[in-house]
Formats: structure tokens, sequence, C-alpha cells
């Protein structure tokens, strides 16, 4: 459960580039719950471990939400004026922890901002997915409950390109003008 990451980086000249903050890299990553990790050279890294050594969940999923049996690293994290904000994907659950807005097993995007200060604390967290599976190849595929799966996020042209996979059948992009 440790495949999805998403580095933490800033924008530079119109680009993202990965950030050092303390001297360090960082990244946010796994599968069911998020941890953070660090690096000082981009190979050795080192998880933030709770008091018992065991993987500090920085957020975990939540009962009665879209992200209510999964929380994974989307695109690569973006240090803004306001925090870090992390692009994630959830799973809705089959049982009764499940959003009943969404069909059981759902996949859909939402977001959380970090504060910059400590990577740690949330400042806010979506309860609602911001992008969640509504046209008929996002509803159906290999995927059979639905899904939008955050994967790549680009900025061109002063407007943002998100990227996500749509019940493992194709791939679909969403685009914002840059916000301010």
């Amino acid at each position: 459960a440790s495949k999805s990451v998403s580095m933490i980086t800033k924008m530079v000249n119109g680009r993202p580039v990965l950030a050092k903050i303390n001297g360090k890299y960082w990244m946010y990553w796994g599968e069911h719950f998020v941890n953070l990790a660090w690096s000082e050279n981009l190979s050795d890294w080192y998880p933030l471990l709770d008091p018992s050594g065991k993987l500090k969940k920085i957020i975990v999923t939540q009962p009665g939400k879209f992200d209510s049996d999964l929380d994974e690293c989307g695109p690569p994290a973006l240090i803004t004026d306001r925090g870090i904000l992390l692009i994630y994907n959830g799973k809705n659950a089959t049982d009764q922890n499940a959003d009943p807005s969404l069909p059981k097993g759902t996949y859909s995007v939402g977001s959380v901002l970090f504060s910059l200060e400590d990577m740690e604390t949330v400042i806010t967290r979506t309860a609602q997915p911001f992008l969640k599976p509504s046209l008929p190849h996002e509803l159906t595929g290999q995927f059979a409950a639905g899904t939008t799966f955050a994967e790549g996020l680009v900025y061109f042209k002063d407007k943002w390109f998100l990227y996500y996979g749509t019940a493992d059948s194709f791939v679909g992009v969403a685009v914002s003008e840059k916000a301010e």
C-alpha cells in the first residue's frame, strides 16, 4: 500500500518544481491513509512514525463521505499562498460506511489543504468530491462501479489541466483557469 506518491512542488517561472522545505524534500504517500516522508537526497526516504513506531496517519478515510474506504495520493502536491494543496483519490465504501449520495465502490477526486508551517496539519478538506463519475465512459468500463482517478496536473498557458483515469478504460482531462 505504498505505490501512490505526491511529491511537494512549488511554482517557479510558471512550472512546478520539487520544493525543499526546511532543507528537505517531502512527499505525501500511501493508500487507505496518507503518510508523510522526507529525504535529503531524493533516494533515501524516511516516513513519519507515530509514538508506537507505526506509520503516522496524516489523513484517514471519512465514514459517510466519498473517501470512506480509501484515500490515495494523486498528482504532485503544490505549495500555494494558502498552504500545500494535495489532490487525492477517494473510494466510497461498500458497506454501512459508504456515502449514500454515490454508488458503492466509486472512485472520486477530492482535495486537502495542509499548513506550510506544519505539513501534518489539515487546514481544510473537501467533504464532497470535486470530480466524480458522471459521463458514460466514467460510469462503465473495466471498473464497473465508476471511476474518476486523478493522476496528473499540468499548468499550461495560464490554465490547469487535471488528467484522470475513467473506469480504467480512458483518460479524461478537466481544465480550469488559473486560480489567483
